[in-house]
């Protein structure tokens, strides 16, 4: 059974400056380099009529896994990572996110929306949304390891959020 992945943040950024930033070559660049772990990568960047679709390659070293992980991993962890990201008519962007973990039965699932927010004093920020699910396909341990999976996805996409909000600083 599938576990779902649940994740809201808001930005003091309007949307269509942080979609920028999650399209942006440098950005995805930058961002891999300081979290991306072992063997991190750009594999793919195409940019398309109202937005852009990349690969994305992340590790894992085995050692900072869980020993459940580490057994059916057996060694370090590969991710690759697929999103792509279009620009919808009413000033909001949406997106789909697929993940794989080589050598692991699983795969996570999802999609993605960015839109700006008023909040009640007038400023203008924005809100992202990611919805979707881990399915690992392990007999006996296949829901410890989801859980364990939605746990640390959860870390990703705020070490993420986190990363995109000083890099947006720096940048103005």
């Amino acid at each position: 059974m599938a576990r779902r992945i649940e994740h809201r943040s808001t930005s003091e950024w309007p949307a269509a400056r942080v979609y920028e930033a999650l399209i942006d070559k440098d950005y995805l660049t930058d961002r891999l380099a300081e979290i991306g772990g072992a063997s991190a990568a750009l594999v793919q960047h195409v940019g398309t009529e109202d937005g852009a679709r990349f690969q994305l390659r992340q590790g894992v070293h085995a050692d900072s896994l869980p020993s459940v992980a580490r057994t059916v991993v057996g060694g370090d962890l590969t991710i690759d990572r697929s999103e792509s990201w279009r620009r919808e008519e009413d000033g909001h962007y949406t997106g789909e996110i697929a993940a794989e973990i080589a050598g692991a039965p699983c795969s996570i699932t999802g999609s993605m929306w960015l839109r700006d927010l008023v909040e009640p004093a007038g400023a203008a920020v924005s809100e992202f949304v990611v919805s979707g699910s881990v399915r690992v396909n392990v007999p006996f341990l296949g829901g410890k390891l989801e859980d364990l999976i939605v746990d640390q996805v959860q870390k990703l996409l705020s070490d993420e959020e986190h990363f995109t909000t000083e890099w947006l600083a720096r940048r103005g």
